[in-house]
Formats: structure tokens, C-alpha cells, sequence
């Protein structure tokens, strides 16, 4: 831990409902430490990772202002497992710096990071210094993965599957982690499980394998 902090991963494939999670968790008052969020910031025009990015990936990835669009970089991630990886490790050091550096500055006992890829890169992630205490994975099934990329981001069913396919499997993530938050049925029912999960873990009665839903 880092000075007495508990912190708590949130995890999850995408579209499986992690952001919804992670802003009730802020509504109730935690701090939440978004990756992405520095991630997109590392990106920004002038960074040495965003110079970093255009020489591998080249000026094609750039919008209007020269700075990285966010969905052209994400086409030539995952057009192959390679350029993947190496993106990834590229920005992994400077990530994990920048969390410990935010996880110092937060206030309370408890302090929530949300990092998207932890299951497939926790051993990089573990290397570069990331301390963690507990991790929650936030779960529905591929099915409705694929259903909301559709809704959301209007992406056609070969995309998705694309997408999905260059993350673990979000049923063998089930296995990694601490707790499961089952979003498979109403997003009421997602916020409750994670009221339940929070008023738990302050009674410290909290337990490996989280809640799941039977109503």
C-alpha cells in the first residue's frame, strides 16, 4: 500500500459498464483515479509519448488541431497484437508514475483507481510500481458487450468482436479478481450491488467474490 492507502482496482472489458460504476462511486464520495484520463493526457501534442506515437503510427492518426484522435489510434492498436503491445508498454511507465504521483496527493483511507486493461497488462503494471490491495471487476456478458458497442459507439458486430477479441476474455477475468459487479440487467440494479459493496467494505465485512444478483 501506499501511505496506509487502500486501493481498490476497478476493472472491466469494454462496454461492460465500468464508467457507470466508477462516477456512482465518486457520487458516494471516494476518489477515482482514471487512467484513460492520463493516458489521454500523455497524448497530448508536445508530450514525448504523443512524439513517441507518431513516429510508429505517422501523421495519419492526427485530426484537424495535430493532436492524436483518439479512434484513429485505436484502429492502429488493434490492427495488430504487436503494435498493441508495444503502445502499451510504451505508455505503461509514465501511467503508473502519474497514479502513485495522484494515489499520494488523495485524502481519504480508500482510493479507487480505474484501469481498464489491469488483467491483461498486471504483471507490466506490477513491474512499473503499481501497489493495489483488492480488484473489482465490473461484469456482463459478450453478448451485451457487443449490444452496446453497437448503441454507443454504432460500431458494426466484425468491429466489436475485434475489439473484444484483443482483451482476455471477459469470462476468464472472472477469475482474477476480488469482486464481481454483475451488470447484466438494470443500471439501477449495477448501483445498488455497488452501494451494497461500499457500505461492505466501510464494515470491513467485506468478502472475496463480491455480490451477485439473483432477483
Amino acid at each position: 500500500m501506499i501511505q496506509n492507502k487502500n486501493i481498490i482496482v476497478i476493472t472491466g472489458g469494454i462496454a461492460t459498464g465500468k464508467s457507470t460504476v466508477t462516477n456512482h462511486i465518486r457520487e458516494r464520495g471516494y476518489e477515482v483515479i482514471d487512467s484513460d484520463n492520463i493516458v489521454h493526457n500523455l497524448y497530448k501534442k508536445g508530450n514525448s509519448i504523443y512524439l513517441s506515437i507518431i513516429r510508429m503510427a505517422g501523421i495519419e492518426i492526427l485530426d484537424e488541431r495535430n493532436e492524436i484522435d483518439r479512434a484513429k489510434l485505436a484502429k492502429f492498436i488493434f490492427s495488430s497484437e504487436n503494435i498493441r503491445k508495444e503502445i502499451n508498454a510504451l505508455v505503461h511507465k509514465a501511467v503508473i508514475e502519474k497514479i502513485n504521483e495522484e494515489i499520494s496527493k488523495t485524502k481519504g483511507d480508500t482510493v479507487f483507481v480505474d484501469i481498464p486493461l489491469m488483467l491483461e497488462e498486471k504483471d507490466n503494471l506490477i513491474n512499473f510500481g503499481l501497489a493495489y490491495d483488492q480488484i473489482w471487476l465490473v461484469y456482463t456478458t459478450r453478448e451485451l458487450q457487443i449490444e452496446r458497442l453497437f448503441r454507443r459507439d454504432k460500431r458494426d458486430k466484425q468491429e466489436s468482436m475485434k475489439i473484444l477479441d484483443a482483451q482476455m476474455d471477459i469470462e476468464k477475468k472472472r477469475n482474477q479478481v476480488d469482486i464481481i459487479i454483475e451488470n447484466t440487467k438494470s443500471v439501477e440494479t449495477l448501483k445498488q450491488q455497488v452501494d451494497t459493496l461500499l457500505e461492505l467494505k466501510n464494515k470491513k465485512e467485506l468478502t472475496i467474490g463480491g455480490i451477485n444478483e439473483t432477483n
